[in-house]
């Protein structure tokens, strides 16, 4: 498989790869699961009867069961190529979404999201990470920085606004429909005809030669290694600070004396935050050639997530929303580069679902600590503690990992020019 050099990565053809991506992260967990997934919990819990934790229990489906089926989706990307999981994935996100306007019983609703989690796996950012990194390696940070801030990030952000007056205006179930509707009616046939991969053969056997060609790691290579965990372990934890968090803001901050419109602009601020920690993560990393740039961002998230548990005017609250965000923001697009930048491309797809994985149980532990602690206590307080160690831990784990292992094009032509040592980098580019 060849990938174009650094003179000819922007071509027709991987400029349509990345607005692919853009497309595919637009409707991935992150935006159509995860960001509205507060605002259906009132109208299911009138609908059905049911009690908030029973509800949230059946929404811990979406994070947990994604996280189980992302390493098998990952390995089968590796082994299938992206057409034949992504397509496959989309479609059945599209039809389970529209099928949980339909449920008449909360053990219909629970299958549901069961099955759009499943196809969550197979149609997360994953996939179209691996898609970017297969066209470019020179500018491989920007683009995924800005594929996932403009995807995921800018679609975290609507989405949630467009449910909310689809609501309001009609009903849960409407939203529901509409949402899967949308899919198969405008990405679904725009990624059916726009996305390819550099070069590759259609044939499932030629597709395996072609991965066993490409510099890296196998995935049990990977995770004997102690800088596989020192990354994973800086995920889960601060996935599940950042996102436990966000996920309870609103009765967090009301139980601390703002009203619930300054709870909803903090999480509005959270998400412009991530936007711009996916943007700004990606243009820097292509352009110091050092893990160290990621320890920033991740100290930040520990600084914004303290001033939320804490704060007790508007402005500081904002402002720590939005350091809160930039880190979350970067750990999402960082995760996709180092995938690449310590472990290569051969199974990129196998080795980055693991860290996807990561993140979507801590997302569930969050959930669910959060809950826990405040039923027992009758207060958040002491989650201010547990997710300020959690970050803690998340922030030394990434100063322990060491130099990368596969330079880019960048670095090596640097490198070339006397102004950059690759140190323990190895010669291949990715």
């Amino acid at each position: 498989m060849s990938v174009p050099d650094r003179t000819k990565e922007f071509t027709s053809a991987s400029i349509i790869a990345a607005v692919v991506a853009w497309i595919g992260m637009s409707i991935g967990p992150n935006s159509m699961v995860s960001a509205s997934m507060s605002l259906f919990i009132a109208p299911l819990t009138k609908e059905f009867h049911l009690s908030r934790t029973t509800i949230s229990a059946i929404l811990l489906i979406s994070p947990w069961t994604t996280a189980f089926f992302s390493p098998l989706a990952g390995r089968a990307i590796d082994r299938f190529g992206l057409r034949r999981v992504l397509l496959a994935g989309t479609l059945l996100f599209a039809l389970a979404s529209m099928s949980r306007a339909f449920v008449m019983a909360p053990w219909q609703l629970a299958i549901t999201f069961f099955v759009v989690s499943i196809a969550s796996a197979m149609n997360s950012s994953v996939g179209y990470a691996k898609l970017v990194s297969l066209w470019y390696s020179h500018h491989r940070g920007l683009i995924l920085g800005l594929v996932t801030a403009l995807g995921a990030g800018a679609g975290s952000a609507i989405v949630p606004q467009v449910m909310r007056v689809v609501i309001h205006a009609y009903n849960w179930r409407i939203a529901y429909f509409s949402l899967g509707a949308y899919i198969l009616i405008l990405p679904l046939p725009l990624l059916f005809f726009m996305m390819r991969e550099p070069a590759r053969s259609n044939n499932v056997a030629d597709i395996r030669r072609a991965e066993a060609n490409l510099p890296g790691l196998t995935r049990a290579q990977a995770i004997r290694m102690p800088t596989f965990w020192l990354i994973f372990a800086a995920i889960f934890l601060a996935s599940m600070a950042l996102i436990g968090t966000t996920a309870h803001a609103v009765p967090l901050l009301t139980e601390r004396g703002f009203s619930s419109l300054i709870g909803t602009t903090a999480i509005s601020c959270f998400f412009f935050g991530g936007i711009a920690g996916q943007l700004t993560a990606g243009f820097v990393a292509d352009r110091i050639n050092s893990q160290r740039v990621v320890l920033p961002y991740f100290l930040s998230a520990l600084v914004g997530a303290m001033i939320v548990h804490t704060a007790t005017q508007t402005g500081v609250l904002l402002g720590g929303a939005l350091l809160m965000g930039l880190g979350q923001g970067a750990e999402i697009a960082f995760a996709a580069y180092l995938t690449s930048r310590y472990f290569g491309l051969k199974a990129y797809g196998g080795i980055y679902s693991l860290f996807f994985a990561a993140s979507n149980v801590g997302i569930g532990v969050g959930l669910m600590t959060m809950g826990v602690a405040h039923d027992y206590f009758g207060s958040y307080r002491p989650m201010t503690y547990v997710f300020g160690g959690a970050l803690a831990l998340s922030s030394i784990c990434i100063a322990l990992i060491g130099p990368y292992a596969y330079a880019s094009r960048r670095a090596i032509n640097t490198a070339g020019a006397g102004g950059l040592g690759l140190g323990a980098a190895k010669v291949e580019t990715i």
